[in-house]
């Protein structure tokens, strides 16, 4: 097995460990959060994260830009490179954080137009201002982690969070507990952050003792990187606005009471997202070196066997989230706190679409594809906007969702995948399209048949709930297989499974 092959294993178990301690932390934490201080606060708290997303530069791209611009350095051993990017990276960050610090305080007078409560929650503003805090500390010394993850060393990044992790989620349920306090719970969740910072950045030197090296970066290459950057920028803006307008939209014109009903729902989709990114994360690195390669017939035959794996993983989740996150909520929290309906289809649709186009978007990060998609974002941006509004206003909190599932299919989901065909891959996308057509359908008889199984069997405890989730992913398994053996690509995937397996053997 290569390098690449061998970290991007490692970064994938990392990161799978790291996700199932947090989610298992999570819905611990979460239980007490609404038992102890309750679903006001949850609502304030989802409604305070999604405003600080839309300021949130540590996700705006930066991250995706930096990582673009080490892999050629990283393939040649240049140091010097390296280290003048971390200086020139430094400096930007650091501006970021005064940004964001005083941008974020101006919007401080504009809460109240936001919040939609039936009582006046004291301290509002000083659980925000903490809030705050928590998005500037991220942007502090984060610069230095993404040259391990450029490395395809994320694995490292990921042992130190679980760490981290463990300890301030355990101190948040004793606070929340003991206290039943919602400050001392955000003030945890800041010095967790700066934590997690200190030590990755301690780390990043231990393994690149270089990158502390004073190079100045060349004129050019500012210019080349601003250049890039902008494009990703303005991507990763209007990404945000998309995730983060629906909760201040649901708060303004539903109320903030359910956006903590909604954030629940988030609590578990954000989890499986997060799970699925680590795949997609770690193998973006070697994309990004496989492309530096130049070789697009092996880039084609490494997406085609991706994208064969984002269908089933989707169609998975989706069926999941469609059929089971009800009855998740039910049995976490309470029935009091199920939506149901028109939004658990909502959220699966969203979903759905949101891991079956992982592999597009790892081959734009990967190939510095930004500038030539970053208006259609601005697009998508807007007309979720205007659908929200106007569906949100009919419909509630379930027409808001469905606005963004209509904003993403009008836009960049036809978008997208015809640049990288044409653009990259010089072929024909109809391919393309097909292929989602039948995992749609595909998901709809699954759907109808497991709904019809299922409607006899009442989800009372977790035991069935989990019988009935290991029958989602036996059903979707198997009409996976039936659609895919004879295909190349499957073929390509059974023998990178084989040979992880003889290794696993050897060991």
């Amino acid at each position: 097995m290569n390098n690449r092959t061998e970290n991007a294993n490692k970064n994938i178990r990392t990161g799978f460990l790291n996700k199932v301690i947090i989610l298992l932390l999570t819905f611990v934490s979460r239980r007490l959060f609404v038992q102890f201080i309750g679903v006001e606060y949850l609502g304030i708290n989802g409604l305070f994260s999604n405003i600080l997303s839309l300021l949130s530069m540590a996700d705006l791209g930066f991250g995706v830009a930096m990582a673009y611009s080490y892999y050629k350095p990283l393939a040649e051993k240049d140091e010097d490179k390296i280290a003048a990017l971390i200086g020139f990276y430094k400096k930007i960050y650091n501006i970021i954080a005064i940004t964001v610090a005083i941008i974020g305080v101006c919007l401080i007078p504009f809460l109240k137009y936001i919040i939609n409560l039936d009582r006046e929650i004291p301290n509002i503003h000083i659980y925000y201002i903490v809030a705050l805090a928590n998005t500037v500390a991220s942007y502090l010394m984060v610069y230095k982690q993404t040259v391990i993850s450029a490395d395809q060393k994320s694995y490292i990044v990921n042992k130190l969070n679980i760490y981290v992790t463990i300890v301030k989620i355990a101190m948040q349920c004793v606070a929340i507990v003991t206290l039943n306090s919602f400050l001392v719970y955000t003030i945890l969740e800041v010095v967790g952050t700066l934590t997690n910072n200190i030590i990755v950045t301690k780390t990043a030197d231990k393994y690149y003792p270089y990158i502390n090296k004073k190079v100045e970066l060349g004129n050019k290459e500012r210019t080349d990187i601003f250049a890039n950057m902008k494009s990703v920028f303005l991507y990763k803006f209007a990404s945000s606005i998309m995730g983060g307008t629906d909760s201040i939209i649901m708060s303004k014109i539903v109320g903030t009471l359910a956006v903590g009903f909604y954030s629940n729902y988030l609590t578990i989709t954000n989890q499986l997202t997060s799970f699925i990114h680590i795949l997609f994360s770690s193998l973006t690195a070697g994309i990004g070196n496989l492309i530096v390669e130049n070789d697009k017939d092996k880039n084609y035959e490494v997406f085609k066997t991706v994208q064969m794996l984002s269908h089933w993983i989707s169609g998975i989740v989706a069926l999941g989230v469609y059929l089971l996150i009800d009855d998740c909520i039910t049995l976490w929290l309470g029935e009091q706190y199920v939506m149901g309906g028109t939004m658990t289809v909502a959220i699966a649709i969203n979903l759905y679409f949101t891991i079956a186009m992982q592999p597009i978007w790892s081959y734009r990060e990967a190939a510095g594809l930004y500038n030539k998609t970053k208006y259609i974002m601005v697009g998508t941006a807007i007309v979720n906007i205007v659908l929200s509004i106007l569906m949100g206003t009919k419909y509630g909190a379930s027409g808001i969702i469905v606005a963004t599932v209509i904003s993403r299919l009008v836009t960049y989901f036809w978008y997208e995948p015809s640049l990288i065909y044409s653009m990259y891959f010089k072929k024909n996308v109809s391919e393309y399209y097909l292929d989602y057509i039948k995992s749609i359908v595909m998901i709809i008889f699954g759907a109808i048949v497991l709904q019809a199984i299922g409607s006899r069997f009442p989800t009372t405890n977790w035991f069935i709930w989990c019988l009935k989730g290991v029958i989602i992913v036996l059903f979707e398994s198997i009409l996976f297989l039936l659609r895919y053996y004879k295909q190349p690509e499957f073929s390509i995937f059974m023998l990178k499974i084989r040979k992880l397996y003889s290794k696993v053997l050897r060991k």
